[in-house]
């Protein structure tokens, strides 16, 4: 499957052990190196791949390591864009956990520099091989469903998803680069846009920011509505629920899907139910999901010419234009 990719990790917080560690493995992909700043967690890379040589930050590493085929970064979000930047310009590869930048600008700079090293960028978007997603992506594309008017996501957590270390970071915004909507919310911004029809993808759609609760900087609520040409969407995230759930409704023009953690059903001119093993809000790091994402990003490298590698940068894009534009509303509400 890795076809003798050799790799080099950055970051071994929670994601990297329970997730990345894991797949990078079943994928057959050889972890060379991994860069780590907190001894602690160089220590647990260590036990995870013994003989990968450990580094404590990843220029000394970049330096250092000869044969890598590519990056994969899983450090926190403030990181991501630096780091990316350093490895496509050591002619690698980039596997990037999301968010992959913090704002259109670092964006633009990823994406330009990966055209002119003629190097894949790839942003981790693991949410569409959860396979309650993947099901209703497959119903909407069958084109039996009709056009889509309406999409509503929420998601609802106690709190935010724990860290390896002692202290969070994704409740300090110098780190995370904001609250759950840069968390929770680039993970269903890129569910939203996988569900639009082709011609809406590349619509602007008029952003309202509805309600926003917490920190300025580090909300633990929020709410959100897109409204491209003929579909609307809403997106509702909490770190303050009582309980733990993730809900879809989806409207299409003969059908209706209503997604409830594990089971999807499908109401008017399809009529089903679906069921699934696992709910959506079951667990934070989901070893299969991201193993289907290494998946795509791994065949993008064998066949760079495909378009995958355009088709999730184009995703990446999204999620990130929409985001800052919603932090922008919300320091132009607090200013005003």
């Amino acid at each position: 499957m890795g076809n003798g990719r050799r790799a080099a990790l950055a970051g071994f917080g929670r994601v990297a052990e329970l997730a990345h560690a894991p797949a990078l493995r079943e994928n057959g992909v050889e972890v060379a190196a991994v860069a780590e700043a907190e001894p602690e967690r160089r220590a647990a890379a260590a036990r995870a791949f013994p003989g990968a040589a450990l580094y404590a930050d990843l220029d000394a590493l970049l330096a250092a390591e000869k044969g890598l085929d590519f990056v994969d970064i899983a450090t926190p979000p403030f990181l991501h864009a630096r780091q990316a930047l350093s490895v496509l310009r050591s002619g690698l590869c980039v596997l990037c956990e999301k968010p992959l930048a913090l704002s259109e600008s670092e964006f633009d700079a990823l994406a330009a520099e990966a055209a002119r090293v003629k190097r894949v960028l790839w942003c981790v978007h693991n949410w569409a091989h959860a396979p309650q997603w993947r099901k209703i992506h497959e119903l909407a594309a069958s084109g039996g469903l009709g056009r889509l008017a309406e999409i509503e996501i929420q998601v609802l957590r106690t709190a935010p998803a724990a860290a390896a270390g002692p202290e969070n970071w994704r409740r300090d915004p110098a780190k995370s680069g904001g609250g759950i909507l840069i968390d929770h919310g680039w993970h269903n911004l890129y569910l939203i846009y996988r569900t639009l029809a082709p011609r809406e993808r590349d619509l602007k759609p008029r952003l309202r920011v509805e309600r926003v609760a917490g920190a300025p900087g580090a909300e633990d609520e929020i709410a959100l509505s897109l409204d491209f040409d003929r579909t609307r969407a809403r997106l509702f995230l909490s770190w303050r629920a009582l309980g733990r759930a993730n809900r879809a409704t989806l409207r299409f023009e003969r059908v209706a899907l209503e997604l409830e953690d594990d089971v999807l059903c499908a109401s008017g001119a399809l009529r089903d139910e679906f069921r699934f093993p696992e709910k959506l809000s079951q667990s934070s790091a989901h070893p299969a999901w991201f193993s289907g994402s290494l998946g795509d990003f791994l065949a993008a490298l064998e066949e760079p010419g495909s378009g995958a590698a355009r088709e999730n940068l184009d995703e990446a894009g999204f999620c990130a234009r929409i985001i800052a534009a919603a932090y922008a509303l919300r320091r132009e509400a607090l200013a005003g």
